[in-house]
């Protein structure tokens, strides 16, 4: 049987007008992905502000949801600052912010082992969390030394990796004994498998070595970071939104940001100014990883917007 064509994203602006008004009418929230789409490594993205003023302007509730949980939500607000955006923390999502959220949820209270940047153990020590990590320092190439820093009798009742750039694989061997216990959870942040640093420059992602636990141990994560359905059911329990199909999704990478987006049942749009090309658009097959519509970047809302008077339904 042959299978069916899947129907090909729509640029934006090559929308007819009757289309144009549908589209603009038919979200009420924006969720935006920020590296790649406000900015990069090397620069920011021309005009990319006024896109977000023209959402703003048509009264489109506008949260940031980003895997980079290295800058803190402080640091992106300066960030914004400086492009001229006013941005509230309670904008800005990240996983760290979204472990805390689903801690809290479950009531845990247990000591937690932690494989994540610095930053993002400050977030859950000063949410009052108890936290373990290391080995972080040399270990000496042979078992006894190995076993000194892996085995312990720690009561670990989670295990939470995110972007380490010190991980090791002592870190991801401990992190595995602990959850050989039945009771000990997995909780992933970043899942990001290639990250994209500058053009043409791609790094391993964390995603890689969440997945070497997620294999070795046969447990499920809990995610917390795009394209996690545990963090796409938790933001819209916060927000409390009851159809998804009126949220409005924004990215530059087809795995995290576009699959989030189906995966929750949002409307999803790809910029192309970071990590994705329109070839690459273009050459995707799988329906998951296919966006709605696409623009050249977050800019091309400005002309999307021009003289459209529509407001999103209350």
């Amino acid at each position: 049987m042959a299978s069916i064509p899947q129907p090909q994203p729509q640029h934006i602006l090559q929308l007819s007008e009757d289309q144009r008004k549908r589209f603009v009418a038919s979200f009420d929230r924006v969720y935006s992905d920020i590296d790649g789409v406000l900015w990069s490594m090397e620069h920011n993205v021309p005009r990319a502000i006024e896109g977000y003023a023209a959402l703003e302007r048509a009264g489109k509730e506008v949260t940031f949801v980003t895997n980079n949980s290295v800058r803190t939500v402080d640091q992106c607000i300066k960030r914004f600052g400086r492009l001229g955006m006013k941005v509230a923390p309670e904008q800005i999502w990240h996983p760290a912010q979204t472990t805390v959220h689903y801690l809290r949820s479950i009531k845990f209270e247990g000591l937690i082992y932690i494989i994540a940047t610095k930053e993002f153990k400050d977030i859950l020590r000063a949410a009052g969390f108890k936290l373990l990590d290391g080995p972080n320092e040399f270990i000496e190439e042979n078992y006894e030394s190995l076993a000194k820093h892996i085995f312990d009798r720690q009561p670990v009742s989670a295990v939470i990796i995110d972007v380490d750039f010190n991980l090791s694989s002592a870190k991801l061997m401990r992190a595995h004994l602990y959850l050989r216990r039945p009771e000990c959870i997995l909780i992933a942040g970043a899942t990001d498998r290639i990250l994209p640093v500058a053009k043409g420059v791609n790094i391993i992602g964390p995603g890689m070595f969440s997945s070497i636990l997620i294999e070795s141990s046969g447990r499920e994560a809990i995610t917390m970071g795009k394209p996690g359905r545990d963090l796409g059911d938790m933001l819209m329990k916060h927000h409390r939104i009851t159809v998804p199909s009126r949220v409005l999704m924004i990215g530059d990478m087809l795995a995290q940001d576009v699959c989030f987006g189906r995966r929750c049942g949002f409307q999803t749009l790809l910029v192309l100014s970071g990590g994705c090309t329109l070839e690459q658009l273009q050459s995707e097959k799988l329906p998951e990883l296919l966006p709605d519509y696409y623009a050249d970047s977050v800019a091309d809302l400005v002309q999307l917007f021009d003289g459209e008077t529509i407001k999103s339904h209350v």
